[in-house]
């Protein structure tokens, strides 16, 4: 599996609003990308900061992040044969293709390629 870059890093938040404006407010930090009541996106550098609440598990993640891949189908089959947990299969949404792994210790990973092509 060849790894392109971090795209994003999820910050789970239990108010989304309120965390969001710290991000945009107080560390000034443009948004990009999706901007709703689920998902909120601000820049840091070469980094996307992804401001959501908890989507996987019962309990928040340690950390969340989403690597950037060439072909999200094949970094998840390399996964898969290498034994590892997959968190769910390729989904394909308006910005990218995602799918879920877990690390040893049950972190997910976003496999990631999002359709434009680029990443960070």
């Amino acid at each position: 599996m060849q790894i392109k870059g971090v795209d994003f890093i999820w910050i789970v938040a239990d108010d989304v609003d309120r965390t969001a404006r710290f991000y945009r407010d107080v560390l000034g930090l443009p948004e990009t990308g999706i901007q709703d009541d689920d998902w909120r996106e601000f820049q840091a550098g070469s980094v996307t900061l992804a401001v959501t609440p908890a989507h996987v598990g019962l309990q928040p993640p340690k950390v969340l992040v989403a690597l950037a891949v060439d072909d999200v189908d094949e970094a998840l089959e390399e996964a898969r044969a290498r034994g590892i947990e997959v968190l769910h299969e390729t989904r394909d949404t308006p910005a990218c293709l995602n799918a879920m792994i877990a690390d040893p210790e049950g972190n997910p990973v976003w496999l990631h390629q999002r359709h434009d092509g680029t990443f960070g």
